[in-house]
């Protein structure tokens, strides 16, 4: 459903949901519940996996660090010794070096790319190795992993491995170089499975997190739902219970005031006092005949009574009976509508409708201005629409109270309460009415030169 506003000339669109105000509300909760449970889960989530994967990595390189230095020791003190570590390693340095679980292969580069000691579990990881080195891929004192291929169980099968270097230099120039490397295929595809493990996780907690929250919100929503039913309530009740007593009072004042004119005295205070009450109890009885009908419509009661009838007939008969108010202020009202308009929709609600906009328009037109009326048949799309146009000269509506004109009881001007009378709920109820038809409303207004409602409702 969309209501549309214009300030300062432009419209401006109030949008309408037709569901349940508790089932939106519902909605909402369970999307702020769940997306807060969902943040926390995901910041738990990527924290455990950066926790275990820095401590799992920095295990892991440390163990390969510390073989790397105590293997470039003894390499180091050999080189010493001899004053050339360019020369081959003799045997004894060559014992300091083996394979294992820790180590999956080991070379000592000389400054031409020779292997001048080198040892792997597997001989084909040397040629890969060789290529790696010859494009720069280690650096003194790094932590590189690579894919290399090695053979298990008679097939050809990508591995992981850990690679660190450490440099021997001569006289000040890089003399040799020694790389190592480790097997991690096992801590690369833990970490994979382990990523997948947690992102099923987190669907699964994000699942729950959802359903979690839409259980909370319908609990949270039970007590409000409650107290919005007895609000209804009570507002029906009050107002059947207000229109007797006002009824019967109405009535009351009438019969003394046919008495007070078929007796021969004249008591002028008497009739005022009468006149006085009769307006008061007038506008009371109209109040509580309003709250009934918001009342109605908040619990989706207020329904059309479509049947054919001549509109143009029909806003005629209303503007008669509103023309008295107008002449009080020396205000012309204008019809301008089509000849045997014949439309497909709720008469009662249509002249409703048109008294509360044309009376709206009166209240707020200064003497001896103008109000027009127009109606007009149209097609939207395909289908068929009445447009009901209501325009007045009067003292216009403020660009920052145009959004809430159609608010209950908002009044721009509160000073003038009393001044234009009503109680703030004509324009509301006259939302509730289009609202309740599938229409829009457009208010297009102009402070000190007068405000324009238009009407679409489709037929």
């Amino acid at each position: 459903m969309v209501i549309a506003l214009k300030l300062n000339g432009s419209l401006i669109k109030r949008r309408k949901s037709d569901g349940d105000l508790f089932a939106m509300m519902r909605k909402r909760l369970t999307v702020q519940y769940s997306g807060m449970l969902i943040l926390f889960l995901s910041l738990f989530i990527i924290g455990v996996y950066a926790l275990l994967y820095t401590v799992i990595w920095s295990e892991q390189r440390g163990a390969l660090g510390a073989i790397a230095d105590s293997e470039f020791e003894a390499l180091k003190q050999w080189s010493e010794q001899g004053g050339d570590s360019r020369r081959p390693a003799p045997r004894v340095v060559e014992d300091a070096f083996a394979i294992s679980n820790d180590q999956s292969f080991y070379y000592l580069i000389g400054a031409g790319g020779n292997v001048q000691l080198g040892g792997e579990i597997q001989p084909r990881l040397r040629e890969q190795a060789m290529q790696a080195i010859a494009q720069g891929s280690f650096k003194r004192n790094e932590y590189n992993q690579i894919t290399m291929l090695t053979i298990s169980g008679g097939s050809e099968h990508e591995a992981r491995f850990l690679i660190t270097a450490r440099e021997l230099t001569w006289n000040g120039n890089q003399s040799s170089m020694l790389v190592i490397g480790k097997d991690v295929t096992f801590q690369h595809n833990l970490f994979r499975w382990l990523l997948l493990l947690l992102v099923g996780m987190a669907l699964l907690f994000f699942a729950i997190a959802v359903w979690f929250s839409f259980w909370m919100s319908r609990k949270a929503m039970v007590p409000i739902a409650r107290s919005y039913a007895k609000q209804k309530e009570f507002a029906a009740d009050a107002s059947h219970e207000l229109r007797t007593p006002l009824s019967i009072l109405l009535t009351s004042i009438e019969a003394l005031e046919l008495e007070l004119e078929q007796s021969a005295a004249d008591v002028p205070l008497a009739n005022n006092f009468l006149a006085g009450m009769k307006e008061e109890v007038g506008s009371m009885t109209k109040l509580a005949g309003d709250l009934l009908q918001l009342a109605r419509s908040d619990s989706g009661e207020l329904m059309l009574n479509r049947s054919s009838f001549d509109a143009g007939l029909a806003a005629n008969k209303a503007i008669d009976r509103l023309r008295p108010l107008g002449e009080k202020k020396n205000i012309t009202i204008e019809l301008n509508a089509p000849t045997d308009f014949i439309v497909d929709w709720d008469e009662e609600r249509f002249t409703q409708l048109l008294t509360l906009l044309v009376d709206n328009a009166v209240k707020y037109t200064p003497e001896n201005g103008a109000v027009q009326v127009k109606l007009a048949d149209r097609s939207v799309k395909g289908e068929r629409n009445m447009t009901v146009e209501v325009k007045d000269n009067g003292v216009g509506i403020a660009p920052e109270a145009l959004p809430r004109i159609f608010d209950r009881f908002y009044r721009q001007d509160k000073s003038r309460t009393r001044l234009t009378g009503g109680h703030g709920l004509g324009l509301a109820i006259a939302d509730q009415i289009v609202r309740s038809a599938r229409g829009t409303i457009h208010v297009d207004s102009v402070v000190g030169q007068g405000t324009t409602f238009a009407v679409h409702l489709p037929l």
